[in-house]
């Protein structure tokens, strides 16, 4: 079992504020050239930034489909770029009112033991 506290700062190379589905499709191609770009080095690390709610439940699922939307138009991309999708991911609660969504190449989970 991971540690939090280690998922937050754990090192990656971009981190994403994802508060809206109008930016879906913005993040999910920078994500993507992202890991078209890391693809061959096995270096590939990202981290999402979801709004999180104490208070209101409804707030959280919207998160919860903003982190769905996200997933499935990155897949959908590396598929179309003929790449084989090779993403380790971790879901935490990053702070108060952001949950966190950890991308990274299945390499760097070594560091994890």
């Amino acid at each position: 079992m991971v540690k939090t506290e280690f998922l937050r700062r754990f090192p990656t190379d971009y981190t994403e504020n994802l508060a809206s589905f109008e930016y879906v499709p913005i993040v999910s191609k920078r994500m993507l050239n992202h890991y078209a770009r890391c693809y061959l080095a096995n270096t590939f690390s990202y981290r999402i930034l979801l709004p999180r709610s104490i208070d209101s439940s409804k707030d959280n699922d919207i998160s919860r489909k903003l982190g769905l939307q996200l997933q499935n138009d990155l897949l959908s991309g590396i598929r179309s770029l003929k790449l084989k999708p090779n993403i380790k991911d971790y879901r935490y609660v990053h702070d108060d009112s952001h949950f966190g969504w950890l991308l990274l190449d299945p390499s760097l989970t070594i560091r994890f033991d």
